[in-house]
């Protein structure tokens, strides 16, 4: 069991049984090839620096997204630019899943979740009105990594591979 503190709150992460983990890798498989080049460009550190690069460059709390000039004014298009095409595959592999696959994720992960004691999904329901995208992603992901720790390390096991024959 994991606890995190996301937006403030208290989350208990469990871990979703093992019939669960078996029918979540088989939704999240799709994005599978999609993800090992993204990990073996983070082991290669190149999606790290851009982040750090765009962190140390941009404060995102004094941007308004909503002045289209403000946005223009002060992010490095050419940085997020290659982000994103580093990123592509996996964004496109991520939007074409359908969308029962993804609710059945999100259900079933949240499903494993709780905040200060309460179950944070049941039935399908989200049972806090002030969660935001942020935080369910984060604590879907929490789940994933939490339950599938050892589908995970086969990721970046493969990757590490991949990396050496490239080299």
């Amino acid at each position: 069991m994991e606890v995190l503190n996301i937006g403030g709150h208290k989350y208990t992460i469990s871990k979703l049984n093992a019939f669960d983990q078996l029918h979540v890798s088989r939704k999240i498989a799709p994005l599978t090839p999609h993800i090992i080049p993204v990990i073996s460009e983070v082991m290669h550190g190149g999606l790290v620096k851009a982040l750090q690069k765009i962190d140390s460059d941009i404060d995102v709390s004094q941007i308004d997204v909503k002045n289209i000039d403000d946005l223009i004014n002060n992010v490095d298009f050419k940085l997020l630019d290659g982000l994103s095409t580093a990123l592509s595959p996996l964004t496109k592999a991520y939007a074409e899943l359908p969308q029962e696959d993804v609710d059945y994720v999100i259900y079933k992960c949240l499903s494993a979740c709780s905040r200060n004691g309460a179950k944070v999904c049941r039935n399908n329901a989200i049972m806090f009105d002030d969660l935001e995208l942020s935080q369910m992603l984060a604590l879907v992901v929490a789940v994933i990594r939490d339950s599938m720790g050892n589908f995970i390390q086969g990721l970046f096991t493969k990757a590490r591979a991949l990396q050496e024959q490239s080299t």
